[in-house]
């Protein structure tokens, strides 16, 4: 299609009016220019106030909001536009990009949201399903909440930033989610944040890992037992489902449930229905059930050690949590969370810019957790004062790998010996260089010569030194002993 042809489809379109709000004129231009090209036409204003006046005039169908505006927020002026606008979709932007903002504007009822800075290309999707949305009239509607605890998940990379958009347009439905992520990603954080935002959030919210229960009782933890239902049934017992009525059920390592047991929870999730193990009494089930995973669920199902059908509808949504490794920016934001947790002296200095990038370097194959673990034990190490590489523990070994390489122990206990140097002992340091040579030559030296069998010119060649300078060398170390090179 040449370009005259796409013109004329865009002018035979139907053309809607889009509003901009936003006080950056880089940003109204930058949209503008790519919704006319859409065929749209587009009316900005730089201010909430200015941006409702508009609303009120030309009914626009679509409104692009950013959050932070001089006077009214975005997000407190929400309602407002959508009441101006017949609750025409609205898209908010953003320069923060945490959960809360996104939780915050799908409650007050955006349709989505962007995350300065964000790619035209992402831009013109989110606007193209915005307008479609309201080409079909669909309105979306929004339960207003008091706020919640903060929560604990922490990230501005743009993978972290879909698992908080996920999160919030799911939060508000009963629909069941498929958290998946290796370990330590956060997948509990994530079930613990759907429930905090969701309707259910007065409820109950009871996670459990069956792979941690006695084979034999998991039915009876999951769905309760009667009186005599098996030996020690002394009393009747209500199970986690009957618990967790009218809140959130988190299913932990979904993947290792027994093949009769995930029948079992299978009808939970299709009729609401169980019975406890021994009564031929069925109840109801009033629970939202979300579920964990660090497996592959589909290889799972491929073996025959998984359901297809519980596959099927226990993923209304999947969340999947990126690795550590593959999203090495959200590392330093991490050890800010963990520092002001620990309430460690001016945290935003703690770490600097060759630390962060020593620890960006490290594959963390425990995640978040590792990093968690390995910031608080750096922070005792450190005492106050900003953090070096040598505080951290060796990193965590990932499966079939050696505890920690021969060059990371080199590395951190050349790091130790410098700090220490360096610290005031009432001396001024001087001539390092030469008190580590003679720290670590001798030792080097003795190696080398125990391989060649006392040969220098062997041991020199291997050093790549000159022999004369070896000798002289050994000499001052003391080592001089009979040179066996014929």
């Amino acid at each position: 299609m040449n370009s005259s042809t796409d013109a004329r489809r865009r002018t035979a379109a139907t053309q809607h009016t889009v509003l901009v709000v936003d006080d950056e004129p880089s940003i109204c231009w930058a949209l503008e220019k790519m919704l006319t090209q859409e065929g749209h036409a587009v009316v900005t204003a730089s201010s909430a106030e200015e941006g409702l006046e508009q609303a009120a005039a030309v009914q626009p169908a679509l409104v692009i909001l950013d959050v932070r505006l001089p006077k009214e927020d975005g997000i407190t002026a929400l309602p407002k536009f959508l009441a101006a606008t017949h609750d025409a979709p609205v898209v908010v932007i953003t320069a923060f990009g945490d959960l809360e903002t996104a939780v915050a504007a799908v409650k007050n009822g955006a349709t989505d949201y962007l995350t300065k800075p964000f790619k035209l290309d992402d831009a013109l999707r989110v606007c193209r399903q915005a307008i479609a949305e309201s080409e079909n009239r669909i309105t979306q509607v929004v339960t207003t909440k008091s706020e919640v605890n903060p929560t604990a998940i922490v990230g501005t990379s743009p993978a972290m930033q879909q698992v908080f958009r996920q999160i919030a347009l799911v939060a508000e439905s009963d629909l069941s989610v498929l958290i998946t992520g290796e370990t330590g990603t956060g997948k509990e954080l994530v079930a613990a944040a759907i429930h905090r935002h969701s309707r259910r959030s007065d409820g109950p919210y009871l996670p459990i890992a069956p792979v941690a229960l006695n084979p034999d009782l998991i039915e009876s933890e999951l769905f309760g037992h009667v009186k005599g239902a098996f030996t020690g049934a002394s009393d009747d017992k209500a199970g986690l489902f009957e618990r967790a009525e009218n809140g959130t059920v988190l299913l932990d390592e979904i993947g290792d449930l027994p093949l009769a047991t995930q029948v079992k929870l299978l009808r939970v999730l299709e009729q609401g229905q169980y019975s406890r193990v021994g009564d031929v009494r069925t109840r109801t089930a009033n629970v939202r059930i979300l579920a964990a995973t660090n497996c592959d669920l589909h290889e799972a199902v491929g073996k025959g050690t998984f359901r297809e059908d519980l596959f099927h509808r226990m993923t209304g949504m999947q969340i999947h949590l990126p690795p550590l490794r593959e999203r090495a920016e959200d590392i330093a934001p991490l050890c800010q969370h963990f520092l002001t947790a620990l309430q460690y002296p001016a945290p935003d200095q703690a770490i600097s810019e060759q630390l962060l990038a020593e620890l960006q370097k490290q594959p963390w194959h425990g995640n978040v957790r590792e990093l968690k673990n390995a910031v608080e034990h750096a922070a005792v190490v450190a005492r106050s004062r900003p953090l070096f590489i040598h505080d951290f523990p060796p990193p965590a070994p990932g499966r079939g790998e050696a505890s920690s390489s021969p060059q990371r122990s080199l590395e951190q206990s050349i790091s130790r010996w410098a700090v220490s140097a360096l610290e005031p002992n009432g001396e001024t340091p001087q001539d390092l260089h030469t008190k580590f040579l003679a720290a670590t030559e001798p030792t080097l030296f003795k190696i080398i010569l125990a391989h060649t069998g006392g040969n220098r010119a062997k041991a020199s060649e291997l050093l790549g030194i000159h022999r004369g300078t070896l000798r002289d060398r050994l000499r001052t170390y003391g080592l001089d002993e009979p040179d066996t090179s014929s």
